[in-house]
């Protein structure tokens, strides 16, 4: 571009080699569509931090009125429920005792009528045991 007396070159990156300034999808590889999707919608951003947020504000309002144990003790119960596995392998879990804490016990939702994305396979309880405990390859 020339300016005047001076001349101004324009630096062109590696996205933008090409003459015409499109990025070149054979140097840069395929973009991802989801990162360059916008939100269709205000209340996108707002409905999928919803639980997090209600959780947030239990907390502090659990913190406010009963002290730190109160949230402390409430997010140690809810590790615990995580982690423990009083079940088979091969049997779907419910984890009721996380609706329980969530207060979800006493909501129907969509869960409650279509299976989850995130269930178990079912299988022969004996060889799932055993590849559970190592004790057979499966």
């Amino acid at each position: 571009m020339i300016r005047g007396d001076k001349f101004e070159t324009k630096q062109s990156s590696k996205e933008t080699d090409s003459e015409y300034g499109v990025t070149s999808s054979l140097r840069t590889g395929l973009g991802n569509v989801r990162s360059s999707l916008k939100h269709s919608h205000q209340l996108e951003i707002s409905e999928k931090n919803y639980e997090s947020n209600l959780r947030e504000t239990e907390y502090n309002m659990l913190r406010n009125s009963q002290g730190i144990h109160a949230p402390l003790r409430k997010r140690m119960e809810l590790t615990a429920v995580q982690k423990a596995t009083t079940r088979l392998p091969s049997l779907p879990s419910s984890n009721f005792a996380m609706d329980i804490l969530n207060g979800n016990d006493t909501c129907i939702s969509i869960e409650d009528n279509f299976c989850r994305g995130d269930t178990e396979v079912m299988g022969d309880p004996h060889l799932m045991m055993e590849h559970k405990l190592g004790l057979k390859p499966m």
